[in-house]
């Protein structure tokens, strides 16, 4: 459950400001040398109604407030959404599961295999863009929208874990989790000479892994995610992986680097 609930001034807020808007230096290294020599993503541009959205959000992320959170404004420390972890059901569907998993928070429940078929998953997971869907050629975020509406999801690209790319990321963790109350997926990419890995993976080997992040604490310095690997029989190493965790959320930027999260 949420740790604070939202004053109905602010959502209300927030929500006309949306509508409004939208019409229909470096942390530790995270591999980003290795990541891009070896990159295959086509990393589509954004659509015209990206962008619009994406600029809506940014600005409501100043607008919001919170007089009763005890903190003079802002967000409150810490906020969380509904935990429901789910094992993926092969190896490859940790993108399906992730989309399972947000969209049932979100009250629009989809199985797995029905979301597997929407993001046009193959055995090589699922893509961050180039995959083949509509409208923009996103999978995850134009299956997110497919089937609920209390959110326009957009991807946002990150190239390495700068100091910008974290207070970025920090920022749109709060505004989802709290004001909006809708759940983020991470898209990782974890590599031998990652400086930071999801807890439990291996880190000898190169993995992409989609997973949803629930809540934050410290002010969206820390970040609660769960870990569709959990339980998940396909996966070899899925014993050393826990249902629920909470990163520092700059070795998130790190971990998703070279790809990005939906929000």
């Amino acid at each position: 459950m949420r740790h604070a609930i939202r004053p109905v001034a602010l959502t209300t807020a927030l929500v006309t400001v949306l509508v409004a808007s939208v019409g229909v230096g470096v942390a530790r290294a995270d591999g980003t040398a290795s990541k891009a020599a070896n990159d295959t993503d086509p990393h589509l541009p954004l659509t015209a109604q990206q962008l619009d959205v994406i600029a809506a959000k940014r600005a409501a992320e100043t607008f919001v407030s919170c007089g009763s959170c005890g903190n003079g404004g802002g967000y409150p420390s810490s906020a969380s959404l509904p935990a429901n972890q789910t094992p993926q059901i092969t190896g490859y569907y940790c993108g399906p599961a992730s989309v399972h998993e947000a969209l049932d928070v979100l009250g629009a429940p989809l199985s797995q295999s029905a979301a597997a078929a929407a993001l046009h998953t193959t055995p090589d997971g699922t893509a961050w863009s180039g995959g083949g869907t509509s409208p923009s050629g996103f999978p995850v975020p134009d299956v997110l929208n497919a089937h609920q509406s209390r959110n326009y999801y957009v991807p946002q690209s990150v190239s390495s874990a700068t100091s910008s790319a974290i207070q970025t990321y920090e920022n749109d963790l709060e505004i989802d989790i709290y004001a909006l109350g809708v759940p983020l997926i991470g898209d990782a990419w974890e590599t031998p000479s990652s400086a930071h890995h999801l807890v439990g993976h291996p880190a000898d080997r190169t993995i992409f892994h989609w997973f949803e992040i629930r809540g934050y604490q410290s002010s969206g310095g820390s970040t609660m995610y769960e870990d569709s690997v959990h339980n998940a029989q396909s996966v070899s190493w899925h014993a050393g992986v826990p249902a629920y965790s909470t990163l520092p959320s700059s070795w998130i930027v790190s971990i998703v680097s070279g790809r990005g999260y939906v929000w």
